[in-house]
Order: structure tokens, then C-alpha cells, then sequence
């Protein structure tokens, strides 16, 4: 035979005490009937509500690690692949469904990438502007070598 809550409604085992839904200590009403009545003027007590646990499933439980092939795989197509690399890059550090060590190695490779490109930028600017202050250098130079190739 089973009981059931009071408070909630949930039945449950008799060798168990407290409802294992919303915390309740289960009182038998014809016990507690016989033993006292309450008086009609004071505040019922309740009980804080007790976390619910799921016994059936392990929380955090170890992933298995990837393989050394797992680790050439993930490492040959996010480095060898141009646009589609970049592209699994951000799929795989995104994604829910990637284990934590392939989804960091994506995420730190996207940082790795983004400084690169950043340095790539202020490299370009540097060279850029030393050619356009040296532009009338640079044009004289060009048309002395016209000049000894017609010659």
C-alpha cells in the first residue's frame, strides 16, 4: 500500500516519511486525529519545499577523452581548409553536442585566428602609409628603371 501527500498529492512508499516531491513529512490523519487537535487560531506550519533528485541519472559524468586520430582529424580540417575550417571552427566551439575538449581547442583557435587577423590589419596600415608618404620616391624610382630598360 502506498500513501499519499497531503500537501501535493504524490503517493509514495510507506517506509518513506517525507514526500519525496515538495518535502512535506507525512502525518497519518487518523493517527493524528486521535492524538491532538489543533486549535482553530494558529498558523499552520510548513515545511521549506526539498529539492527533487533524479536518482536514475549521474550529473557530470566523464566524457570519454578523444583519440590521438580524433585529435589529427580536428586538427587537419580546421587548419588546412580556408573558409570551410573557419566555418567548423565556429560550428564545433558553438555547438552543445561537442565534447568540452574539442569545443575549447575550436574556441581558442578562434581567438588565435582573430589576433592574427588583427595584426595582419595593423601590418598592412604600417605598410601602407610608409608607401603613400614615400609616393614620390617610390614613382621616380619606377620611371629611372623605364628609363634604363629603354636604353
Amino acid at each position: 500500500m502506498s500513501k499519499t501527500c497531503q500537501n501535493c498529492g504524490n503517493s509514495f512508499d510507506d517506509n518513506v516519511s517525507i514526500c519525496p516531491r515538495c518535502g512535506m513529512q507525512y502525518v497519518d490523519v487518523q493517527y493524528s486525529n486521535q492524538q491532538y487537535q489543533q486549535a482553530p487560531y494558529q498558523q499552520p506550519q510548513y515545511q521549506q519545499p526539498y529539492p527533487q533528485q533524479n536518482y536514475g541519472v549521474q550529473p557530470n559524468a566523464p566524457e570519454p577523452p578523444m583519440s590521438v586520430g580524433q585529435w589529427v582529424g580536428t586538427i587537419l580540417l580546421t587548419t588546412c581548409l580556408g573558409t570551410i575550417s573557419l566555418i567548423l571552427l565556429f560550428i564545433w566551439a558553438f555547438s552543445n553536442s561537442t565534447p568540452a575538449s574539442k569545443k575549447n581547442y575550436c574556441r581558442a583557435m578562434l581567438i588565435v585566428e582573430a589576433i592574427g587577423l588583427g595584426l595582419l590589419i595593423i601590418f598592412m596600415i604600417i605598410i601602407f602609409s610608409v608607401l603613400a608618404a614615400n609616393g614620390e620616391g617610390i614613382a621616380e624610382f619606377f620611371k629611372e628603371i623605364e628609363h634604363l630598360q629603354s636604353t
